[in-house]
């Protein structure tokens, strides 16, 4: 769904604003337009970063407010849905001030007048909603099933009756565009439903974000394919897509592929303007990639008949900020100030937003405005780009209409005559080398041929050459798969494809260098591999740091899995050698230093009354250990310390406020932990949210903030910050289980059991939230059910002792006594010490 041009935003109300300058001479104006300047290339740089760059602002809340409330208005021009509970989240100091001044906003908006949108799981006329695809700031996008035409799969897309979009898609009928296939209004809802077929795949947007993470040196068409498979949907991933197009992206690299997806969608928007119509929206939102690898041209809604010069008014027209043509940008500022238009807006107008788009794909960013910054961006950023296809797309992105492609059928030509490797048309061949390399693909046997009069000799030495060349192109073959299989994280797959190319030319002189890379490969690989076991084994750690309901199998499993990684510590930490790499040692180094406290903690929870002494001189020398091999820690310091006075019959020290050493997310997050762990809730929670103040998005900070606030009866703060560890892991068993505690402290009995059940979905083990749900269901006198529930989780592992004694109070609660006795012999016969369960007996044993 596009945005609009501009949206209207209200002044802030009076009480924020008092004899206020006009915005022009406002303190913050600068910081406003750098702001939006920031977006509108492509850089959605959030409030919290301005503010810190500029301290002077955020001092004054009248200056802050309005840099919080523009990002706000960017992220609604861009079509997301602004959850204001957020911004309340991150900005509480100004709370007040943003709640009036957004409830301004919503009234120049007319929320109140827009109509209402149905959910997935609605009925709505005949379609079954089944699953929301995407949303804009009036409408939805939801996979719907038709029962009358054998619950066929449909896209219905449901906006407001206004506009003509179904108008301009009715005259389209093209491979490359989403066909209609029915229109159907809704008068009492105020709503139209378009339908439109329903073919699987993912945006070109989802697809760029999926592989954002990946260098662009390292990309393939392969990556398209993966994001097109990544879907989440279960009916696209039941269709099972095959077709030539996925096996072209299969086995075309990045710059083909590109091309290729550029070519179709020209081909698209040239059928559409030989029908009058021109597109106005092109961006990676509105291409999609079918899960047959087809790129399809999606939303017309803005679509419009060429627009001539001198043009004295026109009813509408919108655009994307970023990917509109200069023309097309002033044309809108012309319709918003009821001026005459100046310059035509043509179909040369899409043939600009098209070339923005292969620029985002092929540089990862939106262009810059100067021709010369971005042919250099360009280059810089893809060093496999060819001079062609730079000439090629920065054609496209003449600001004057008359230098870029005359049609978007010469533009889609030229792409193709690349892919054939062909001369192109509409730009220069200026690469001598270029021309040279395409004629050899052309014309692969043509050199050789010429060659043959040279003699025998020449061919005994190409043979020789040949042969020795098949094997260096193995080698750099398994190099280069090998790397792929590493950024898959399939290191064993790696490990064996560098052996291999290094085994390939293990006898052969002159590959020093390539033997050294796959040598480095190999190492790292191994690397990497511990790495990835040591984080995993780190993780599940964390989950059960101060979880109290574990059992004692799975703490001593975790505590061999410690065992086998600290032994290997010095194959990980390999200072200096070849497979060295910044990132890589910083990320090892942390996690030992975490497993080394986590692992600490863990020994002294399992060991016996009588070696605890033991366990806590261990926990010394290992912390000790730990950062003679990982350097100083202000946070393991401070845990060391507590062990030592312990050996030494001290009381705990007391929390010193002097942390200024402590830089990192990391640190802090760890001190907090400790501090939690002693009881020290006050001073967790603090160190907790400096964590949080340098990284709000930190999963573990948010986490633990989330308990300590729970274990200081501030049930709100504890449900906010469990929210937000469901958002940002929403696979996590823990997470739901802490939303839940949280839930049902504040009374709320329907959503904790909603959280507790989705936690036993996602980790059936999980005995603590069988128990809280088995809780809340006696409760509401709904034994049956929760006597099931803690049966179901003591088949997957859960721990006996606590899941039986909740079954004996179930028992209780059906004034079963004998019952409830024969469960907590149960529950004491699995832990002889468990001491709810011994209270329960010696009550239920009373005459």
């Amino acid at each position: 769904m596009s945005s609009k041009v501009e949206r209207p935003r209200p002044a802030p109300p009076s009480t924020l604003e008092v004899a206020a300058p006009p915005e022009s001479a406002a303190p913050e104006a600068n910081v406003i337009r750098q702001m939006a300047e920031a977006w509108r290339l492509g850089q959605p740089i959030p409030a919290e970063q301005w503010l810190a760059e500029h301290p002077e602002l955020a001092g004054q809340s009248q200056s802050a407010v309005r840099i919080v409330y523009e990002e706000i208005c960017l992220r609604q021009e861009q079509g997301e849905d602004v959850d204001s509970v957020e911004f309340y989240r991150r900005f509480p100091q100004w709370q007040s001030e943003l709640e009036v001044l957004l409830d301004c906003h919503r009234l120049v908006e007319g929320e109140s007048s827009a109509p209402s949108l149905p959910g997935a799981g609605e009925q709505f006329g005949e379609f079954e909603l089944l699953s929301e695809l995407g949303r804009g700031a009036a409408g939805k996008v939801f996979l719907a099933r038709q029962p009358a035409l054998s619950d066929r799969l449909l896209v219905v897309k449901l906006s407001p009756r206004s506009g003509d979009e179904h108008l301009s898609l009715a005259r389209l009928q093209h491979t490359h565009i989403v066909p209609l296939y029915l229109v159907q209004d809704f008068p009492h809802e105020h709503l139209r439903a378009l339908c439109m077929p329903y073919v699987g795949g993912a945006s070109l947007a989802q697809a760029l974000d999926l592989m954002r993470s990946v260098p662009l040196g390292r990309r393939t068409g392969r990556q398209f394919v993966d994001a097109i498979a990544a879907t989440p949907d279960a009916a696209a991933q039941a269709m099972k897509f095959t077709g030539p197009a996925l096996r072209f992206l299969a086995a075309a690299t990045y710059v083909e592929a590109a091309c290729w997806i550029g070519a179709c969608l020209a081909d698209a928007l040239h059928y559409a303007h030989q029908r009058g119509l021109v597109h106005l929206d092109i961006k990676p939102s509105n291409v999609l990639l079918a899960g047959d690898g087809q790129p399809m041209l999606l939303d017309f809604h803005l679509a419009r008949e060429v627009i001539p010069a001198g043009t004295d008014a026109v009813d509408r027209l919108g655009g994307t900020r970023g990917y509109m043509s200069p023309e097309q940008d002033r044309a809108a500022e012309s319709v918003r100030s009821g001026a005459r238009i100046q310059q035509a807006v043509d179909g040369r107008s899409d043939i600009y937003s098209l070339g923005v788009l292969l620029y985002e794909i092929l540089a990862g960013r939106l262009p810059p405005a100067d021709e010369a910054v971005m042919r250099q961006q360009l280059r810089e950023r893809n060093p496999l780009l060819s001079r062609n296809v730079e000439d090629l797309v920065c054609k496209c992105l003449a600001r004057d209409p008359a230098a870029r492609y005359p049609d978007a059928g010469a533009l889609a030509a030229d792409l193709r005559r690349h892919l054939a490797f062909l001369p192109l048309r509409g730009v220069p061949n200026r690469s001598l080398r270029e021309r040279w390399q395409k004629w050899r693909r052309r014309r692969p046997h043509a050199l050789a041929l010429s060659s043959m009069a040279v003699g025998l000799l020449a061919i005994t030495v190409s043979l020789a050459a040949m042969f020795l060349g098949s094997h260096a192109r193995e080698a750099r073959q398994a190099l280069e798969l090998g790397q792929q299989q590493l950024d898959h994280h399939d290191y064993e797959a790696a490990i064996r494809q560098f052996e291999a190319g290094s085994q390939s030319i293990a006898w052969m002189p002159g590959q020093k260098a390539l033997k050294a890379a796959l040598e480095r490969r190999v190492q790292f690989a191994r690397r990497a591999k511990l790495a990835d076991r040591l984080h995993t084994l780190v993780v599940r750690l964390r989950f059960v740091d101060g979880f109290t309901d574990v059992p004692a199998s799975q703490l001593r499993e975790l505590d061999a899995g410690c065992q086998t990684i600290w032994q290997a510590r010095s194959q990980i930490l390999r200072v200096g050698d070849s497979s060295s790499d910044d990132k890589l040692d910083q990320q090892l180094r942390t996690d030992l230093l975490d497993l080394a406290l986590l692992w600490s903690d863990l020994r002294l929870r399992l060991a016996p009354a009588d070696e605890l002494v033991t366990a806590q001189r261990e926990a010394v020398e290992l912390l000790t250990e730990a950062q003679a091999l990982c350097g100083k820690s202000p946070a393991v310091e401070f845990v060391r310390g507590q062990y030592e006075r312990a050996l030494n019959g001290q009381q705990p020290a007391a929390y010193a406020a002097a942390t200024g050493s402590l830089g990192s997310v990391w640190e802090h997050d760890a001190l907090g932990r400790a501090l939690l762990r002693t009881g020290k809730l006050s001073e967790a929670q603090t160190q907790f949210d400096q964590a949080l103040a340098i990284d709000p998005s930190a999963f573990w900070p948010n986490y633990y903030r989330a308990v300590c606030a729970y274990r200081l009866h501030d049930y709100v703060a504890a449900l906010n910050a469990a929210y937000v560890c469901v958002a940002l892991s929403p696979t996590s068993a823990q997470c739901f289980y802490n939303r839940g505690l949280a839930h049902q402290a504040l009374n709320q009995s329907q959503p904790a059991l909603a959280d507790y059940e989705q936690a036993l979905e996602l980790e059936p083990a999980l005995g603590a939230a069988a128990c809280a749900a088995s809780v809340l269901l006696s409760s509401a006198g709904d034994y049956d059910r929760a006597a099931t529930t803690l049966r179901d989780a003591l088949k997957h592992g859960a721990d006996p002792a606590a899941a039986y004694y909740h079954l004996a109070l179930v028992d209780l609660g059906q004034n079963n006594r004998w019952a409830a006795l024969k469960d907590v012999a149960v529950a004491l016969k699995h832990d002889p010490a468990y001491t709810p369960a011994l209270a329960l007996q010696a009550e239920l044993e009373k005459p």
